[in-house]
Order: C-alpha cells, then structure tokens, then sequence
C-alpha cells in the first residue's frame, strides 16, 4: 500500500488574512498594555521605596545637625553665664560700697537728730514754766476780776429786786382800781342798755302790728297778679321748654357718644404717643438734633456773679460733691426745660378754669332768668318783690324818734309782673 503523505496547505483568503492580522495587532496591544501595567508598578513601588529612604535619610542629618547646634548653643551659653557672673560681681561691689556710705550717712543722721532732739526737748521744757507761770498769773487776775464782778452783780441784783417788788405794787393798786371802774360803768350800760331796749322793743310792736295789716292786703293783691303772670309765662313759654327737654335728651346721648370715644382714646393712647414721638422726631429741627441741651442763658458777667455768692460756704467736701455731680448738668438742663413748660401750661389751664367757671356762671344766671323753680325763689334776687319787699336781707337798726312826732311815710317799691317777665324774657 502506498504511505499516506501531508496534507497540502490550502491557500488563505483574504478576509481569514485579514482577521487573522486583526487577532496578532490584538494580541501585541494586550502585551504592550501588560509591559506597561508591569513598568508601572515597578516605577510606583520604586518611588515609595525612595521616598521612604529620604524620609529616612533627612531624620538621620537632622538628628545630627540638632546635636552639632546643641554643642555650639552650649559654648556660646557658658560664656554668656561667666560675662553675666563677672558683672553680677562688680556690680555686688559697687552696691556694698554705696551700702557702707549710706550706712555712715545714717549714723551720723542719728547724732545730728538726737542732738536736735535735746534742744528741743530743753527749749519745750523752758516754754512750758513760762506758760506755768503766765497761767499763774492769769488765775490770779481771773479771781480777783471774779470777786468784784460777783459783788457788783449782788449789789445790782438787789436793787433790781427791790424795784420790782415796789413796782408790783403799784401795778396791784392800779389793776384793783381799774377793775372797781370797770365794775360801776358796766352796770351803768346795762342799765341804760335795757331801757332802751324796752323802748325799742315797744316802738317795733306797734310798728310790726301796723305793716301786718297793710302787708296782708298787699300780699293778696299780688299774689293774684302773680298767678296771673304766672300762667302768662307758662303760656308763652311752652314751645321753649319742649325745645329745651328735646335738646336736654340730645345732649345726654352726645355725653353717652363723647364717653364711648374718650374710653376709645384711652385704649389707642399707647400707640398714638409713639406715632406722635415719631411725628416729633421728624419736625424738630437739625438744631435740636444735634445738640438736645440748650446752652445757658446767662451771660459770663451774671455767671461770675453767681459764682462769687457766698463763697466762704463752698467748702470742700461740697467742692467734691459738686464735681461728682457734674455730668448731671444736661440732664437738669432739659428737666427744667420741660418743668417750666409743665408750669406755663399749668398756669394757662389756670387761666382757662377761670374763663370757664365765668362763663358757666353766666350761663346759669342767664338759665335761672327765664326759668321759675324753688331754688332760684329760695336764693337772693332783688328783682323779685312780694308784699312791696324783697328776699334781700334788711337792716336791723330802727330810725329813731322823739315821743310826739309822727312817723315817717313807709315808702313801698312797687315792680309790675309784667315787666319783670318782658325784661327776663
């Protein structure tokens, strides 16, 4: 049999060259990537490695610089400490040497004081006999001065005593005999004073009888003339008085509306203040802005005055009290500022109480003209005449007459109704 041989190779397409030139550039790249991956680890685990071997390198030189530089700190401390040691020295010495100068200084202070000290106590010593005997001397000028000033004033306070004793006397005798005068004339006007009173007395019940019987006529006459004017008025006046309730009955109902609103205020009052603390603020002027405080109104001559009153007053505690209270100045400023405005108005809301208590007064005498009622009938009005008198309150004193004479004529002021109500009205 004959030997099998090899198989001939079959010729490649072009599409299989293609894909198999695809697949060897794939597998070269996937190397070249793997080549890369590989050089750079090695590179990072390199660089670690370095930088760890400088990290220990430069703590090697460091920890030895650090022991050349404390060596050479050492050096230059050691001779800083022997300057400083010396001149501590020298400088000891030239202390213990102002020490021993001041310390012969101060003994020979002590002598000199002590020698000064003696004088003086000798001196003090010869001082306080003279004084001794001076005050001697004066005791015995005082004592004698005392003796005869003591027998003066017994001497005058005898005669004083005798005088007033002569004097009280007298004042008795004068007081008993003044009161004995008083006794006799007191019971002489008593006397006189109760016969003039019978007879006045008497003159008045004869005079009362006789203006009873006039004055009941009078009265009765007049009483129907005022009936008379009376229903006139009420007449007349009836349109007036119905005005008057229907104005009465508004004026209630505008007192009752004017107190809902004054309640109203009263509860807007904290709000309406700050608007019109900002409304202020907004007018006051760049004046009062910037300086809040007026300045004095004195001139320099009326200061000065003020301040030379009285100056030995000023003392020093009052001198420190003053100074303490200095920065109170702007604040008293403005307080008294505001006192005296407070003043003013005071005395203008015065003013207008015044005007007003006038006026209402007007008002009421003008209300009880044309109004008849029992208070203004019980009240004083000489325009109102009964029985030819008025309600005005008349004199006590009685004319006096001469037995025999005849009686003057009653005069009699006589008002018509009518006349009065055309005047009121």
């Amino acid at each position: 049999m004959p030997k099998k041989g090899k198989k001939a190779k079959m010729p490649l397409s072009d599409e299989e060259q293609l894909l198999l030139f695809q697949q060897k550039l794939l597998a070269e790249e996937e190397m070249a990537k793997k080549k890369e991956r590989l050089l750079s680890q090695f590179l990072k685990d390199k660089l670690a490695k370095e930088e760890h071997n400088s990290a220990l390198n430069l703590n090697k030189i460091n920890t030895q610089w650090r022991t050349v530089l404390r060596e050479v700190k050492t050096r230059e401390l050691h001779k800083d400490i022997e300057i400083l040691s010396q001149t501590f020295e020298r400088v000891v010495d030239c202390k213990d040497s102002v020490i021993k100068s001041l310390a012969r200084d101060l003994s020979e202070a002590e002598e000199q004081y002590a020698h000064a000290l003696r004088g003086h106590l000798h001196s003090i010593d010869q001082l306080l006999a003279l004084q001794r005997c001076r005050l001697g001397l004066l005791e015995e000028s005082y004592t004698t001065e005392l003796e005869a000033l003591t027998k003066e004033f017994e001497t005058e306070r005898k005669t004083i005593t005798d005088q007033h004793e002569k004097e009280m006397h007298y004042l008795q005798d004068v007081f008993m005999a003044m009161e004995q005068n008083y006794i006799d004339s007191e019971y002489e006007s008593k006397l006189e004073f109760q016969s003039i009173w019978e007879d006045v007395k008497n003159k008045n019940l004869e005079e009362k009888h006789f203006l009873r019987l006039q004055l009941e006529n009078i009265v009765e006459d007049l009483w129907r003339r005022f009936q008379d004017a009376l229903k006139n008025y009420v007449d007349a006046t009836e349109d007036q008085k119905i005005a008057f309730e229907t104005l009465k009955v508004k004026d209630e109902k505008s007192s009752k509306e004017i107190e809902a609103q004054m309640k109203k205020i009263q509860r807007l009052q904290g709000e309406k203040i700050l608007k019109l603390a900002e409304i202020c603020r907004k007018f006051e002027t760049e004046e009062e802005k910037v300086l809040p405080f007026y300045s004095s109104v004195l001139t320099p001559e009326e200061q000065k005055e003020i301040e030379d009153m009285h100056p030995e007053e000023l003392t020093e505690e009052l001198a420190k009290v003053i100074v303490n209270y200095t920065g109170m100045e702007n604040f008293w400023k403005r307080y008294n500022k505001v006192k005296l405005e407070q003043l003013s108005l005071q005395h203008r809301h015065g003013q207008l109480l015044e005007i007003n208590g006038k006026l209402r007064a007007m008002l009421r005498r003008y209300l009880d003209g044309i109004s008849v009622s029992d208070e203004v009938l019980s009240q004083l009005n000489p325009l109102f005449i009964v029985n030819h008198r008025s309600n005005l309150p008349q004199p006590l004193s009685a004319p006096t007459t001469q037995p025999g004479d005849r009686p003057p004529p009653t005069t009699y002021n006589i008002t018509e109704a009518a006349h009065v109500i055309s005047h009121t009205l």
